[in-house]
């Protein structure tokens, strides 16, 4: 017997861990003296520009010493800038350095080729459903984790 439930995070997991290790390979490949996770902070950081350390250590699904020390580095090497938020002293907004934008695009393009290869065979209807539908779930699991969120936070208050 098949169980969707199951099948689809197992599936999902294989996926990402598959993803993950052909990356790390082009990125080696390409000579690119990056690790994962500071692609995966360049590529956060792109996307969501001013994003704070405590939000960044959440979405890397880690501690947030750990990202202090990962940012230490990248900011050395002129990566990455720290900028106090004037709303919030204790926060810092964390931005990407022109010094970034090369790696960022050399990333795009490795990713691109690598999707190429990846969703060979695949049509684009297939894709955009396929988009459409994992959307769907997320937005059910964020909704059921607020739902729950509210409930632990209504009994504790």
């Amino acid at each position: 017997e098949i169980k969707p439930l199951v099948s689809l995070y197992t599936l999902i997991k294989d996926l990402d861990q598959l993803v993950r290790r052909r990356l790390e390979e082009r990125v080696r490949a390409a000579g690119l003296d990056l690790t994962r996770p500071q692609y995966r902070v360049l590529i956060m950081l792109d996307r969501s520009p001013g994003i704070t350390q405590a939000r960044l250590a959440e979405l890397l699904d880690v501690e947030r010493m750990t990202v202090t020390g990962l940012l230490d580095r990248m900011e050395t090497r002129g990566w990455v800038e720290r900028r106090r938020d004037p709303n919030d002293r204790r926060a810092n907004r964390l931005y990407l350095k022109p010094a970034a934008k090369p790696l960022l695009d050399r990333l795009a393009n490795l990713g691109a080729e690598m999707m190429e290869v990846v969703l060979d065979g695949v049509s684009m209807a297939s894709i955009e459903r396929t988009l459409k539908e994992l959307g769907t779930v997320k937005d059910n699991l964020r909704t059921a984790i607020a739902r729950n969120t509210n409930r632990q936070q209504a009994v504790a208050g």
